[in-house]
């Protein structure tokens, strides 16, 4: 994420009005943990982590041993429970390679994944996760296109969950790369662009987008 990007990122979290300390936030995808950090510090509200890769989930539970309100999880959240694989960044070094390890994705149709490159993890469905709580203040959700997957779900909820801030793939008017070529700048995931259409459409025609769904990309 550019500096600018990141900046504006954490304005809009730092400024939900909404949360307090009595809230409770899932952050799915929550890699080493700056975003738990960023809203720990900001509202010390209940915060529920998941992370699938094992290097980020053994560094968050360092990193906040000692903040009772803040529970890891060590499963990717998708639409079943089971194992699946996480797979890499074709340029990657491996597991711990924290030059790509935000991008590690189940979708190994995303952009830049070399398929030879994966661990084993475990999934945990949606429907699980959401049993567990009666209200939930909010969902930041960054899990490398598997959004697709748990967005059904999160509607189907939508009336005990205040508000939903997603990192988007497949957004036409999104981040742009360069061709294999490096001729032209084009979409970048387009594989995942009829999914972001059917998403962001249902969330209009519902009159959630923009106000209870925030679109990040």
């Amino acid at each position: 994420m550019k500096r600018s990007e990141e900046e504006k990122y954490y304005n809009l979290l730092g400024n939900l009005r909404h949360i307090n300390n009595e809230s409770v936030v899932l952050d799915l995808g929550a890699n080493i943990g700056d975003v738990t950090s960023y809203l720990y510090e900001k509202f010390m509200p209940s915060i529920y982590s998941y992370e699938p890769n094992i290097i980020c989930y053994d560094h968050m539970i360092k990193r906040f041993e000692n903040f009772s309100k803040i529970k890891i999880h060590n499963f990717a959240v998708s639409d079943f429970t089971g194992k699946s694989y996480l797979y890499f960044h074709a340029n990657s070094r491996g597991i711990n390679d924290y030059n790509y390890i935000q991008g590690a994705t189940l979708r190994p149709e995303k952009d830049d994944i070399d398929i030879r490159k994966k661990i084993e993890i475990k999934c945990i469905d949606i429907k699980t996760v959401l049993k567990r709580f009666t209200k939930i203040d909010l969902i930041k959700i960054d899990i490398e296109g598997s959004e697709y997957s748990i967005m059904p779900e999160i509607i189907k909820n939508k009336n005990k969950i205040k508000m939903v801030i997603c990192e988007t793939h497949g957004n036409p008017n999104g981040k742009k790369v360069f061709n294999s070529n490096r001729t032209k700048k084009v979409m970048k995931n387009s594989a995942f662009e009829k999914d972001h259409k059917h998403l962001i459409n249902q969330l209009k025609q519902m009159k959630l987008y923009g106000s209870w769904f925030h679109e990040w990309y």
